[in-house]
């Protein structure tokens, strides 16, 4: 596997992922830069989306999913004993395949995030939903109507929503599953331009199986096969110019 060098945010060492012990990811290790798009690639059920859901987490609300090895926040290990994995979920925020908007308003589902952690005063609440709303270049569209329904927004506009709800809480990480899977191509190009403007505040890591969205967006690209990680490097070198003959023959399309 070849690797490339570069200030951290998330660094993973010996990371496995088990469900019903079964090994479904390999031991990863994978430095992942700060302040930077990583898209995440290769065929369905070769670990993308689980690699993702373990750098938050997510697994441990999963019956029988064991998860070894180390990931790293900024040099701590989220894993350790000592960690709240709540905590862990404010820091690395997460936006899945298909828009989530949740029951009420437009306002309610960016404020949600923010009243269930306590750390905003109430009145400071409406000044925290405008600025992430702004920053998921959403606010222009729904400012006059942030009390009507979510359900009512389009189908982008409901992934930008999310999108809003996960960064209003500051996190220091986005990651996002296939967040452009269930939009028309008008709202695939909304959302990629607004991650390409959210890596100058977060560190993105996106999973996609649009090797041109990857090209587009993305600073570094990771190839997955097989529950392993076969190379990780720039973009533009691992989709244009790859070393391993098992990633050339998926940007190929020979396999996937």
């Amino acid at each position: 596997m070849t690797t490339t060098r570069h200030q951290a945010k998330i660094e993973t060492r010996s990371l496995t992922v088990s469900f019903d012990e079964k090994r479904v990811l390999t031991p990863i290790d994978v430095s992942i830069a700060a302040h930077g798009v990583t898209a995440l690639i290769g065929p369905s059920g070769c670990g993308k989306s689980t690699f993702l859901r373990a750098l938050n987490r997510m697994h441990d609300t999963v019956e029988r999913a064991e998860v070894s090895g180390e990931v790293l926040l900024d040099g701590e290990d989220i894993y350790h004993r000592d960690v709240d994995p709540v905590a862990v979920r404010r820091r690395v925020g997460m936006v899945f395949q298909r828009p989530n908007p949740l029951p009420g308003s437009i306002f309610d589902n960016v404020a949600f995030g923010l009243r269930v952690a306590g750390h905003t005063a109430p009145q400071a609440i409406p000044e925290r939903v405008e600025r992430a709303l702004r920053r998921a270049a959403l606010w222009s569209e729904v400012k006059d109507r942030l009390r009507a329904p979510a359900s009512a927004l389009s189908g982008g506009q409901q992934q930008r929503l999310c999108i809003a709800r996960a960064i209003a809480i500051e996190p220091d990480v986005l990651l996002m599953d296939e967040p452009c899977s269930a939009l028309d191509p008008i709202a695939t190009e909304h959302v990629e331009a607004l991650i390409t403007e959210l890596k100058a505040r977060y560190t993105v890591v996106l999973v996609t199986h649009s090797l041109a969205q990857a090209r587009r967006v993305s600073d570094h690209t990771a190839f997955f096969y097989l529950g392993a990680l076969v190379e990780f490097g720039p973009s533009e070198r691992v989709l244009l110019a790859p070393d391993d003959e098992r990633t050339r023959s998926y940007v190929r399309g020979a396999i996937g």
